[in-house]
């Protein structure tokens, strides 16, 4: 049984079909230069998934504490106990129906299944066991699509991982929990690059989810100290241009976007190299010089790899007879799987996140996860694994969830149906307070 569509535009703005006046969309043809109109970040966006009124679900809250937990391996398992806490939620998604149809996307499925098809043959061809890789693949690929379906709830995700987050905090501190980088900020999350970034991308995927101004500034302040914490410079710097996009991104038009995320890889790759001495981060030249010959030796394998890649987990270097994993994802992904595994995970992240050459309006929201995205592709140029991570499958899923919800609004979805699935969000969300 369905709904009726509102017969007044206040009728229909109460139920959320009609964005307000400061959240209709910017003029389409402004896609160069400025963008006069755009939605600035401190306004409410229009109904997505991630703004829905419906609290977080509990069982996605406590199984994504657990993917926080980096350092240690789960019980009898050879993998860490972050992948363990995905498993469990794919394990939870497979017992629900989903609740967003994405058979527009089939291809996308195609493609991503024959991506780990391909890198499986070329691992094999190289006589090498792709088992452990090519699963953990598999998973990513599956979490996506169960956040994007919505058989799992992301803001139960999403602020699972804070609480993780914050209960990390004071066990580091108190040395309840492990501290490998001489007081930096690591903690359940074991290394502290991967600290680092889970610290930046975690703040911008929750501005996401809100709607007023105070509590972003609150969430992005409290995540900027946070990676201040963990001495990450990378992320540091990534996060800064996360918080750059979201002030400033809502009024640039494609190009100058363009123009904007290459200006601020270049930054992030600067503020590595250049920020060794500085005060704050005490003196890392020599593990500077040491990241500089795994960079030029990391460099040289590539140029030895063919067109398809050496295969799976084959992104790593052996320096005096020590193995060291490459700091730099994009030419990780070279060796791995050669020039098409980079076109199809970058890609991914073009398409379904920045999504350059979209006509939809670019809400808040949309905005947020634009910068989650950037903060992966710019990490990406000076950490080693940052593309395939439980966090950027994360920051695919809500990437894909808000494109299949734009795609469906701009191909003129019927207006009843969007009101109805709005409707039904609000009397859960009544029901569920009405319970406790």
């Amino acid at each position: 049984m369905r709904s009726s569509t509102p017969h007044n535009r206040t009728a229909a703005r109460a139920m959320g079909a009609v964005a307000p006046p400061e959240a209709r969309p910017a003029r389409r043809h402004a896609s160069l230069g400025l963008v006069e109109d755009g939605q600035a970040a401190w306004t409410r966006s229009p109904w997505n998934p991630l703004v829905t009124s419906a609290s977080p679900r509990l069982f996605e809250a406590v199984l994504a504490t657990g993917l926080v937990v980096e350092a240690f391996s789960a019980p009898g398992l050879p993998i860490p106990f972050a992948e363990f806490s995905a498993i469990l939620l794919l394990l939870l998604a497979s017992f629900r129906e989903p609740r967003r149809d994405l058979s527009q996307y089939g291809v996308l499925a195609l493609g991503a299944l024959a991506l780990v098809a391909y890198l499986v043959a070329v691992t094999v061809h190289n006589d090498l066991d792709p088992t452990r890789r090519a699963t953990r693949i598999t998973l990513l690929i599956l979490l996506i699509y169960a956040i994007a379906s919505e058989r799992i709830d992301i803001k139960g995700i999403l602020y699972g991982m804070t609480a993780g987050a914050l209960i990390n905090v004071p066990l580091f501190y108190a040395g309840l929990a492990p501290d490998a980088y001489g007081g930096y900020l690591t903690g359940f999350l074991g290394d502290k690059n991967v600290s680092g970034l889970f610290y930046a991308l975690l703040p911008v995927l929750l501005v996401a989810t809100l709607q007023r101004m105070g509590p972003k500034l609150l969430v992005l302040g409290a995540g900027s100290a946070l990676t201040f914490l963990t001495g990450s410079r990378t992320s540091m710097a990534a996060l800064l241009c996360a918080v750059v996009w979201i002030l400033v991104s809502p009024y640039l038009g494609r190009v100058l976007r363009i123009a904007l995320g290459a200006v601020m890889g270049w930054f992030v790759s600067w503020a590595e190299e250049n920020l060794a001495d500085l005060g704050i981060f005490g003196d890392r030249t020599g593990t500077d010089w040491f990241r500089a010959q795994i960079q030029a030796a990391s460099v040289e394998k590539v140029a030895e790899t063919s067109f398809f890649g050496q295969g799976l987990s084959t992104a790593f270097v052996d320096l005096d007879h020590v193995s060291m994993f490459f700091h730099n994802s994009y030419l990780g992904l070279l060796v791995e799987g050669g020039w098409p595994f980079l076109i199809v995970v970058v890609g991914a992240y073009l398409w379904l996140c920045l999504r350059p050459f979209a006509r939809t309006h670019r809400s808040p929201s949309r905005v947020a996860v634009e910068a989650a995205a950037l903060i992966i592709l710019v990490a990406s140029l000076q950490l080693g694994e940052v593309f395939i991570t439980i966090f950027g499958a994360i920051v695919l899923g809500c990437g894909l969830l808000l494109s299949a919800q734009e795609d469906e609004e701009d191909h003129g979805a019927p207006a009843k149906d969007r009101a109805h699935r709005r409707k039904l969000d609000r009397i859960i969300e009544r029901s569920r307070r009405a319970g406790h």
